[in-house]
C-alpha cells in the first residue's frame, strides 16, 4: 500500500526562492494529466501530457519537469532527471548512461556512455555524486566499481574500487559533504528487498531499504529510516542525525520530513510482519521538537508519504485499496487523497483513484 501511494499519487513539492512571496505550490500527476495546485489558492492549472512521468520542480521552483519534459522549455530523452537543490539547473541521464547537465543557456556533457554512470544525486555547491560500473559485453566482474563527486567539470573518487560485483546506488550528501550510497551486491532484487547496507563515502551508517524517502536531508540535518528485511511495517526507526528519535518499538516508523529547523515528522503504524501485503494503517505523526499524532486514518485507510511545509503544515496522501471479482478476474481500486493538516485541521487538497486487474502492468512486482 505504501509503494501504491507513491504511484497513485506522485507529488513534487515546491516552495517559493526566499526572495519570492506567496504560498507553496506542488505537482500531481495522475495518468496523462498533471496538475499544479496553489496552496491557499483555490487555483488548480492542468497540464495534458503525451507521455507520463514523475514531476519535478527546479531548485528556484520555478521550472516543472515531467519526466523528460521541461515544461514549456524542453523535452529531454531522459530515463532520469533530476534537479540541483538551487537555481534551474538540472542533471539527466539517456539511455545508454550518457549524464547530462542541462540549463536555459545549453547543456554540457558530464560524463559519457563509456565512463559507467549508474546512478546519480545531486548535492550543494554544483556537486553531483556519480555511481560508476564498468561493464562490457560478456562482462563478468565490472569494473570501476566506485562513487565519485563531479563539480565544474572535475572529477574525484570518494569510494571504491569494490570488489566483487557491487554496483553503486547513490542516494545524495550528507550534511557534513560526504556522498551516501549503497552497494548494490549483484543488482539482486531479492538481496536488495531485505536491505542494503548505507555507506557515507567509505564508512558504513546503518542498514537501510533501498527507497528515495528513506534517507532525507534538511539542511544539516539528516533523517535515515534503519532496519533490514523487506517489510516496512516491521522493524524500521529514524536516525536524526544518528540519533533514534521513534524510540517506540511498538511501531514501524518510516518515510521522514525535515526541516533546517530541526523539526521532525514521520508515518507509523503497527510493527508486524505484514500478511498479506497492501494492510498498512499509519498515521503521520511529528516526532520532533515534541512527539504528537497528528492524524488519525479511518479503518481501511492509510496516511503515507508525509512532506514538511515552511509554514508547519504537512502534506500527505490518504489511500485505500478495495478488490473486486468481475468476469473472473480481480479487479483492485486504489482511492488516494491529497491532504493537508495544519493546526489540527485536514483540508482537501485532491482526489485521485484508479482500477486495473491485478494481471495488469499497473501493478508493482513482488519487489516493488
Amino acid at each position: 500500500m505504501r509503494a501504491l501511494a507513491v504511484a497513485l499519487a506522485t507529488v513534487a513539492l515546491a516552495l517559493p526562492a526566499a526572495s519570492a512571496g506567496g504560498d507553496a505550490k506542488i505537482a500531481y500527476v495522475l495518468g496523462k494529466r498533471a496538475t499544479i495546485v496553489y496552496l491557499g489558492s483555490p487555483l488548480r492549472q492542468p497540464i495534458v501530457l503525451t507521455r507520463s512521468g514523475p514531476p519535478r520542480w527546479s531548485g528556484d521552483g520555478r521550472l516543472l519537469s515531467i519526466g523528460g519534459w521541461i515544461v514549456g522549455r524542453a523535452r529531454l530523452q531522459a530515463t532520469k532527471l533530476a534537479w540541483a537543490p538551487t537555481g534551474e539547473t538540472a542533471a539527466y541521464s539517456k539511455q545508454d548512461g550518457t549524464v547530462i547537465l542541462w540549463t536555459p543557456k545549453g547543456s554540457r556533457t558530464v560524463v559519457d556512455a563509456k565512463w559507467g554512470a549508474t546512478t546519480f544525486a545531486w548535492g550543494p555547491n554544483g556537486k553531483l555524486a556519480l555511481g560508476r560500473s564498468v561493464c562490457h559485453v560478456p562482462c563478468g566482474v565490472p569494473l570501476h566499481q566506485e562513487v565519485w563527486i563531479w563539480r565544474n567539470g572535475s572529477l574525484r573518487r570518494v569510494a571504491g574500487p569494490l570488489r566483487g560485483v557491487f554496483m553503486p546506488i547513490v542516494a545524495g550528501f550528507a550534511p557534513d559533504g560526504r556522498v551516501l550510497w549503497w552497494p548494490d551486491e549483484q543488482g539482486s532484487g531479492s538481496i536488495a528487498a531485505d536491505g542494503l547496507p548505507l555507506y557515507a563515502n567509505r564508512n558504513r551508517i546503518t542498514k537501510t531499504l533501498v527507497f528515495p524517502d528513506f534517507i532525507v536531508r534538511c539542511g544539516r540535518h539528516l533523517a535515515v529510516v534503519a532496519g533490514g528485511d523487506r517489510f516496512t511495517t516491521h522493524g524500521k526507526r529514524i536516525l536524526f542525525d544518528g540519533r533514534d528519535v521513534s524510540d517506540d518499538t511498538t511501531r514501524s516508523w518510516v518515510s521522514p520530513s525535515c526541516t533546517a529547523k530541526g523539526k521532525l515528522v514521520a508515518a507509523a503504524g503497527r510493527n508486524w510482519e505484514e500478511h498479506p501485503i497492501g494492510a498498512e494503517h499509519r498515521a503521520i505523526w511529528q516526532l520532533l521538537p515534541t512527539r504528537l499524532q497528528l492524524t488519525r486514518p479511518p479503518s481501511g485507510w492509510t496516511d503515507e508519504s508525509p512532506h514538511l511545509l515552511a509554514d508547519g503544515s504537512v502534506l500527505f496522501v490518504r489511500t485505500r485499496q478495495t478488490a473486486h471479482k468481475q468476469n473472473g478476474e480481480w479487479i483492485t481500486t486504489n482511492r488516494g487523497l491529497l491532504e493537508r493538516v495544519a493546526r489540527g485541521k485536514l483540508t482537501e487538497i485532491a482526489a485521485m483513484k484508479f482500477a486495473a486487474a491485478d494481471t495488469s502492468a499497473n501493478w508493482l512486482n513482488y519487489y516493488g
